[in-house]
């Protein structure tokens, strides 16, 4: 499952975190973020700083919607109302509408993304 950055790309990484038994039934749905991008930049400096400031600004909303479940709410309403543009006909059995749980400050995510190469 591997996947290596192409020049001029960015990435958020959704790492699970706290828990210790293998098949993961202790995991309360706690997870870290991270950031990375290719070795190889060949876009203008003020360009990848923005892409790193929408990158950032990312991986900080469940931080926000911990504390602030109304943007939460207004995020999963706009999530949804896009995932209506796709005809269900058209979308591959795999990529179907994903599923949120919310427990406390705890989000459940089970979500598909546009991938390349293995994934």
């Amino acid at each position: 499952m591997p996947y290596e950055l192409d020049d001029d790309e960015f990435a958020i990484i959704i790492r699970p975190i706290d828990y210790t038994e293998e098949d993961g039934s202790d995991w309360q749905g706690n997870v870290e973020t991270a950031i990375g991008m290719s070795d190889t930049c060949t876009i203008p400096v003020f360009i990848s700083q923005h892409v790193m400031d929408i990158a950032t600004m990312m991986s900080t909303f469940l931080d926000v919607a911990a504390d602030h479940p109304e943007v939460y709410a207004l995020v999963q309403q706009r999530r949804d109302k896009l995932l209506e543009l796709y005809d269900d006909e058209d979308v591959p059995e795999q990529i179907k509408r994903p599923t949120v749980e919310k427990d406390g400050n705890v989000y459940r995510l089970d979500f598909w993304t546009k991938t390349k190469g293995e994934a």
